[in-house]
């Protein structure tokens, strides 16, 4: 079956608006797939550029790491001396006497005996105390200038105030942390001592910051008798703990260096000790040769891994490959994803470099798509936009196709009806003048009947050509209105006259009601043509549409700012549903209307627009079986 051929460019026009967003999105979205795939590329390019400069960093940073580990002791730190491990730091278990008065200047050393003979043989404390502050001062050696201090501390003992006895005796502790007197007895824990005997009540925070330094970098055998309070004890049995431990440790390192050349630091990792609870702890051990053996730095790989830093993308992690161990310095252990750089690095201690492996992983893989992802929204709310706006094209083109078709039927409507219309009168006009010429009618009296029904037809012709050029011109938008004072009176009795012949010819009464007393005289500035032909096409649809021996009345309401012109038929009626149809261009009420009635359908249509063209509105009451009432309504 053939399709029509508005259905066919309807097709093609739908094709034409579709086709393109389809070829369009998919360009789109080929290219946006191209788009991440070069955001990938460029994150494996960046990587490996920055891997290299970012390996030299963690190098420098696990270098200095490892300085000020063992400077701040935070490594745990031991020695293998002839085979046997010791833990570091430790100390002796009883005291050993120094020889620092024999290294003294002659000077000082004459000063410190004056001072011993005072205390000891005369019980001069003046004398005494007058030496010891001579060699307290600043310039006198470091042993000496300890003991000084330390023996002044023990002469005003007495006579100070506890908390100027408290801050002195602290002083000592911190300044000459590893000074010994000449029997080995450390200052420190001597002046700490002193302070402990006048402590009322709780113990000083600097006092007891002070102890716990002392006791944690520098033990001595004196450390268990400056245990003041249970919170130092519990500190300083932790502290013992963690250096038997380191010795225990050490001894394990003994069977794994035996052998092994003292040139070189080794570099490898320990699984750890530990306690039951917690299990061992891997480090990074770091064996360095000394003259008897190796000093030992293990440091545990948590602390030393936190201590490190990269300056990466956010979207980037990191991990190291260190003596076979990975580890992770940003990002999740075990990426799923591939690494994007590789770079190589070492880092220095005791002079010799030990290398590792630099990897850059993909560690927030939603940051580095972020812009791909946006931009991926955004195209998805274009495409959509434009499906959207394909939708709605081919919704308007299915409207237009529609309206065509319902355009073209009422057209060919239109010449069916006006053909139908024209035919009539016509045939009638032709039939009687033909009679006329040919002399076939006789008599004065008929001839005048035939004259009369020519010129009724010839009436009907001109209404209906008026009529369809009326549409064409508002259709075409060319149709024009003289507003002028109009009788409006004198205006409705012609138009009820000139219609009450062709009224009668169909047996139908045509009357005008008796109008109000204000409308007479009433002039309002109308098209006096076009409201005289809305009128007549009123009165020819209720005469047309009245049985015979019916009553047409024409009847006038004057309102406040309106007059209302009414035409009133005792016809069949139209329902209230088709009261907003019934204005519609070509539309006619009923098949049966269609059959008996004449009319093109154009005829309320004009009304309707000549209403409105005068700033009214056309009224329509009508119910089935009891006739209908269309008024025009229009400005005073």
């Amino acid at each position: 079956m053939k399709m029509p051929r508005a259905q066919l460019m309807w097709i093609g026009q739908a094709v034409l608006i579709v086709l393109p967003v389809v070829i369009l999105s998919g360009v789109a979205l080929h290219f946006l797939r191209e788009d991440k795939a070069a955001i990938e590329q460029d994150a494996k390019n960046r990587a490996n550029a920055i891997a290299p400069d970012v390996a030299r960093q963690i190098g420098d940073e696990i270098s200095a790491y490892l300085i000020q580990s063992r400077k701040q002791r935070i490594a745990t730190e031991g020695e293998i001396v002839d085979g046997r491990g010791m833990a570091s730091p430790d100390y002796p278990r009883f005291p050993e006497p120094s020889d620092w008065v024999e290294k003294l200047p002659a000077r000082e050393a004459g000063l410190w005996r004056t001072a011993e003979a005072a205390r000891s043989q005369h019980r001069d404390a003046k004398a005494a105390t007058a030496a010891l502050t001579v060699l307290a001062q600043s310039g006198n050696s470091a042993p000496a200038r300890a003991n000084a201090e330390l023996g002044l501390l023990v002469g005003a003992e007495s006579g100070l105030d506890p908390a100027a006895l408290i801050r002195q005796a602290v002083h000592i502790a911190q300044q000459y942390p590893d000074a010994v007197t000449e029997s080995g007895t450390q200052v420190a824990d001597a002046a700490l001592l002193v302070a402990l005997r006048h402590v009322k009540g709780d113990l000083p925070a600097d006092l007891a910051g002070a102890i716990e330094d002392q006791i944690t970098q520098h033990p001595s055998f004196l450390s268990p008798d400056l245990l003041d309070t249970a919170a130092l004890r519990a500190k300083w049995q932790a502290e013992d703990d963690q250096r038997q431990k380191i010795r225990y440790m050490m001894q394990d390192f003994v069977p794994r260096l035996r052998g092994r050349p003292s040139t070189a630091t080794i570099l490898y990792w320990d699984e750890g000790f530990g306690t039951a609870q917690r299990g061992p702890h891997p480090g990074l051990a770091l064996c360095a040769p000394r003259a008897r053996g190796w000093a030992i730095t293990r440091l545990r790989r948590e602390p030393l891994r936190r201590a490190l830093h990269a300056s990466l993308p956010d979207y980037m992690g990191a991990w190291l490959n260190v003596a076979g161990q990975q580890w992770t310095i940003r990002g999740v252990s075990g990426s799923k994803f591939p690494p994007l750089g590789y770079a190589k690095g070492s880092f220095l201690l005791d002079g010799v470099k030990f290398p590792f492996l630099l990897a850059l992983d993909l560690a927030n893989p939603d940051l580095l798509d972020a812009p791909y992802h946006r931009r991926l929204v955004m195209m998805q709310w274009v495409i959509l936009l434009a499906v959207a706006a394909a939708l709605l094209g081919l919704w308007r083109l299915w409207h237009t196709y529609r309206d065509q078709m319902r355009l073209n039927e009422m057209k060919s409507n239109l010449v069916s009806s006006v053909s139908h219309e024209l035919r009539a009168p016509i045939a009638a006009v032709r039939l009687m003048a033909e009679s006329l010429a040919s002399g076939r009618v006789e008599g004065g009296e008929k001839q005048k009947n035939y004259y009369r029904l020519i010129v009724r037809e010839c009436g009907r012709l001109s209404s209906l050509v008026e009529n369809v050029l009326d549409f064409s011109r508002i259709d075409q938008g060319r149709k024009q209105y003289h507003f002028e004072a109009v009788d409006a009176l004198a205006l409705l009795r012609h138009t009820v006259m000139l219609m009450e012949p062709g009224a009668a010819e169909r047996q139908v009464r045509l009357t005008l009601a008796d109008p109000p007393a204000e409308f007479d005289g009433l002039q309002p500035a109308w098209d006096s043509e076009a409201i005289e032909q809305s009128m007549v096409n009123l009165l020819d649809n209720a005469v047309k549409h009245s049985p015979d021996g019916a009553e047409v009345r024409v009847e006038v309401e004057v309102l406040s700012t309106v007059v209302r012109l009414w035409v009133i038929d005792l016809g069949p009626g139209i329902p209230p549903d088709e009261h907003g149809k019934i204005f519609d261009l070509f539309y006619r009420y009923g098949s049966e209307l269609r059959r008996e009635t004449e009319g093109a359908g154009i005829g309320l249509s004009i009304v309707k627009h000549v209403a409105e063209a005068h700033g009214g509105r056309v009224l329509v009451e009508s119910a089935v079986g009891q006739g209908s009432r269309f008024g025009l309504e229009l400005p005073r």
